[in-house]
């Protein structure tokens, strides 16, 4: 499996189309990972997500709702299956954000595509900048060190 890495400056243009850029493109294999990508409402506010048509059948797979019952369950599920949705990638690596997401989303033309392992977000320019929180100029150098030497503890089932 190749991973979605990196941080790409885009516009949407008034037909609600963006392209996918090339590096992006290239992490893509249409025999395994299907023709289209599902657009979704993502996991940070005033995002969405971009998944193959393989990396959104894997993560269906995974959500086991039907073994959570209650009302959480069931709205989530008619919340993100509803508004999923399937598009169509031409040659360029074009497609058109679904209206109903753009509005959810509340996006706005200038937007980076962001690389986050199986799927790519697509953020607001000033949302993501201020997520991420990290003063490049300054001492505020981002300590990644626990995230990348973890590993699993044994019996944590990981």
């Amino acid at each position: 499996m190749r991973f979605f890495t990196g941080q790409y400056d885009r516009v949407i243009d008034s037909k609600n189309r963006i392209q996918l850029p090339s590096q992006l493109r290239g992490s893509i294999d249409e025999k395994r990972d299907g023709a289209g990508v599902y657009v979704t409402l993502g996991e940070h506010r005033g995002t969405l997500s971009i998944f193959t048509e393989r990396a959104f059948e894997e993560l269906s797979s995974r959500m086991e709702t039907e073994f959570q019952t209650g009302p959480d369950a069931l709205r989530f599920e008619l919340q993100f299956f509803a508004l999923a949705s399937r598009v169509d990638v031409d040659k360029q690596g074009r497609f058109v954000l679904p209206d109903l997401l753009m509005k959810k989303a509340k996006l706005k033309p200038e937007i980076y595509l962001v690389g986050q392992k199986n799927r790519i977000d697509i953020w607001n320019r000033t949302d993501l900048e201020r997520s991420m929180g990290i003063d490049w100029e300054g001492e505020d150098w981002p300590n990644w060190q626990g995230f990348m030497r973890r590993r699993p503890e044994a019996g944590d089932g990981k």
